[in-house]
């Protein structure tokens, strides 16, 4: 029969409380006199001597009994261990212009926004709203830390100053990455797991171990003996680890060696480590809805960003593991449960080719994609598209992942049926493909 184990329980020298304690001692001074001191009456004077002693004994109790944490938490210190304070809040919020207002509204950061509550919220950016803009979006951060401002969608709703042609502030995504004060016994349970890092073994151990090494939301993957294959680039390394940053970009040579450098002393002898980078393919999504006008009649460039949002938030290295594939399905599903969609007429995901490194060989009207000028139109080529019609891709690369590169929303007002396209790039990202 296989072993049962359960949880240590916390050690007690003396488990009596007050009330046991006071029993404990009537009992012995009764059968010690013999019977002789019998009166324990609530009034009676040897009653208070006896609750006086036992309230004594159950004080000392309480702080031997805390002796064997005491040494714990001591020893802890010694070997370094650090007790985590807490973390921030982050949150995306969006300004809403006056309506009607056409001139450019600016935002500064370092900007306050609050809660009904007054939780706090400092914006991390500057948000610049356009003349024909309507809203715009910024990055805020919770003055303190806790998990208290981790609010929910629309919680944020006040802004400490007043600005010309400022409606108001709101956000449409929960509040999240507060954490409160860690816990005596979270810090136990993380301090013995980490006692248990001496020896990398199996695939899991040392995914674990990277990803406390790398930087927040990196993403990771040990290879396994048949992915190794099918990779271009030959590997002889024992063990392989496919590391980047949270989307999917190399992470820098610094860190990479710091990282090795502390991974192999906790290797078998004999073992070698190496780490590559993923593979990021570049995605354009293309979706077009229709929308109710009698019921949602302004502020139409903010659902086409909602949508964009909804995109952007499934097509992500941080969404799509490495070696898998982006589910067509549910992305469809999400944009649906909008409330202000009524319908998705079509969405159609497309892989953009990215140019050979070698260009001399190969030369591109719209570099640094594979695309080719036809009728005087430069024209992308796609490794594949996804759309209703075929609804799935299979990635056979262990280390690829997908990114968002572009978005191109159409609106359609149900009761005029007429078209609005608004295209979202990542710039960020187009400026990492093109530099």
């Amino acid at each position: 029969m296989p072993d049962i184990y359960g949880p240590i329980l916390p050690l007690q020298l003396d488990p009596r409380n007050t009330a046991a304690l006071v029993r404990d001692t009537q009992t012995k001074i009764f059968l010690e006199s013999e019977g002789a001191l019998n009166d324990f009456s609530p009034a009676s004077p040897l009653s208070a001597i006896v609750e006086g002693q036992a309230f004594a004994q159950s004080e000392l109790l309480y702080y031997i009994n805390s002796l064997p944490e005491a040494y714990t938490l001591q020893w802890l210190r010694q070997l370094g261990i650090q007790r985590s304070v807490g973390a921030k809040s982050v949150a995306e919020v969006t300004f809403v212009k006056v309506r009607g207002f056409t001139r450019t509204v600016v935002v500064p950061r370092g900007t306050l926004v609050l809660t009904a509550g007054e939780l706090r919220f400092v914006l991390k950016n500057e948000v610049r709203i356009g003349d024909t803009a309507t809203s715009g979006t910024g990055i805020v951060e919770s003055e303190k830390w806790g998990s208290v401002y981790n609010v929910g969608v629309g919680v944020i709703e006040k802004i400490n100053i007043n600005i010309l042609g400022l409606d108001g502030v709101t956000n449409f995504t929960p509040a999240s990455g507060g954490k409160d004060l860690e816990t005596v016994e979270n810090l136990k349970a993380k301090a013995f797991s980490l006692l248990r890092r001496r020896g990398l073994i199996s695939a899991e151990d040392y995914y674990n171990e990277i990803l406390i090494l790398a930087p927040a939301n990196s993403i990771a993957k040990v290879l396994t003996y048949e992915e190794r294959f099918n990779i271009e680039n030959g590997l002889s390394s024992n063990v392989v680890v496919c590391l980047g940053d949270s989307n999917g970009e190399a992470l820098s040579n610094e860190i990479k060696s710091n990282i090795l450098k502390s991974v192999r002393k906790k290797v078998p002898l004999g073992v070698s480590v190496s780490v590559i980078e993923p593979e990021i393919s570049p995605v354009e999504a293309s979706v077009t809805i229709e929308y109710d006008d009698t019921e949602f009649s302004s502020g139409v460039d903010f659902y086409a960003s909602s949508v964009s949002f909804a995109i952007n938030n499934k097509l992500n290295p941080q969404e799509i593991g490495l070696g898998e594939e982006f589910n067509y399905q549910e992305l469809f599903n999400n944009i649906f449960s909008l409330d202000f969609v009524q319908a998705v007429k079509a969405m159609s995901i497309k892989i953009l080719k990215l140019q050979p490194e070698n260009t001399d060989s190969y030369v591109s009207c719209n570099p640094p994609f594979r695309a080719n000028t036809v009728d005087d139109a430069c024209i992308d080529e796609y490794e594949a598209i996804v759309d209703s019609v075929s609804e799935t891709f299979t990635n056979t690369n262990p280390i690829r992942t997908f990114r968002s590169y572009k978005t191109i929303v159409t609106l359609i007002a149900s009761s005029t049926q007429a078209p609005i396209t608004y295209t979202f790039l990542n710039t960020d990202y187009d400026d990492l493909l093109r530099s």
